[in-house]
C-alpha cells in the first residue's frame, strides 16, 4: 500500500461504500468481494482495513458512532437547549435522499439482527448511543421524574418516521416531518419558557448516517 495513502480517508470511503449497499440491498449482500467491486479494486483493498466481515460491521458502527461526537457539537454550538434538542431530533429525521438511503439499509437489517451477530452489535450500539443523545439533550427540559418516558416517546418517534419514511417516501417529504416534529415537541411537558415554541429557522447538515 503506498504511503501516500490517507488511511482514514480509505476508510471513510470503505464504510461510506458499505454502508450504501446495505441501504440497497440489505446485510447480506454486505460481502468483501462485493464492496471490492463497489469500489473498483481487489479484495486486498478491503482487507488490509478490515480483515473480515466482522471487522468490518462493528468499523461502521464505531465510525458513525464518532461521526456523530464530531457533528453535533458542531451543528448545535451556543444553541439554548431547546434549540439543541430540536436540531438533534432533525438530525436523525430522514429529511434527504442520502439520509432516507442510510436508514432503509437499518430497517432491511432488522431481519438479520437475530441470527447476526456483527448486525446485533449494530443494533445494540446505535440504539445506545441515540438514547444517549436524546437524555443528554433532554436534560435540561425535563424533570428527572419525566426523562426515561420522554426518552422513550422521542425514540419511538424517530422510529415511526424512519419507517413510514421507509415504506412510502413519497407521503413523507421533509416538511411533513419538521410539521410533526414540531407538534410533537409544542406537545411536550417541556419546562423551559421558549418550549411552546420549537425553532424552525435553523436546519441541519449531516454525512450520511444510520439512527438505527
Amino acid at each position: 500500500m503506498p504511503r501516500h495513502i490517507d488511511r482514514a480517508r480509505r476508510e471513510s470511503d470503505i464504510t461510506n461504500a458499505a454502508i450504501g449497499i446495505l441501504a440497497k440491498h440489505g446485510p447480506a449482500a454486505l460481502t468483501l468481494r462485493r464492496l471490492a467491486d463497489e469500489l473498483g479494486g481487489s479484495q486486498t483493498l478491503i482487507t488490509h482495513f478490515f480483515p473480515d466481515r466482522e471487522h468490518l460491521f462493528r468499523a461502521i458502527t464505531d465510525r458513525l458512532i464518532a461521526s456523530y461526537d464530531e457533528e453535533i457539537p458542531a451543528l448545535e454550538r451556543d444553541a439554548p437547549p431547546l434549540e439543541r434538542l430540536h436540531l438533534l431530533l432533525q438530525w436523525m429525521l430522514p429529511l434527504d435522499a442520502e439520509s432516507q438511503l442510510a436508514e432503509q439499509g437499518r430497517v432491511f437489517m432488522v431481519s438479520q439482527r437475530a441470527a447476526n451477530e456483527d448486525v446485533r452489535h449494530f443494533y445494540d450500539a446505535m440504539d445506545r448511543k441515540m438514547r444517549d443523545l436524546l437524555r443528554e439533550h433532554l436534560k435540561p427540559l425535563v424533570p428527572p421524574s419525566k426523562l426515561d418516558v420522554t426518552v422513550d416517546t422521542l425514540r419511538v418517534f424517530v422510529n415511526g418516521v424512519v419507517l413510514s419514511t421507509t415504506e412510502h417516501p413519497g407521503a413523507w417529504p421533509a416538511a411533513r416531518q419538521r410539521k410533526l416534529l414540531n407538534h410533537l415537541l409544542n406537545s411536550l411537558d417541556l419546562r423551559h419558557s421558549d418550549a411552546a415554541h420549537p425553532p424552525g429557522g435553523r436546519t441541519r447538515e449531516r454525512k450520511s448516517k444510520i439512527s438505527a
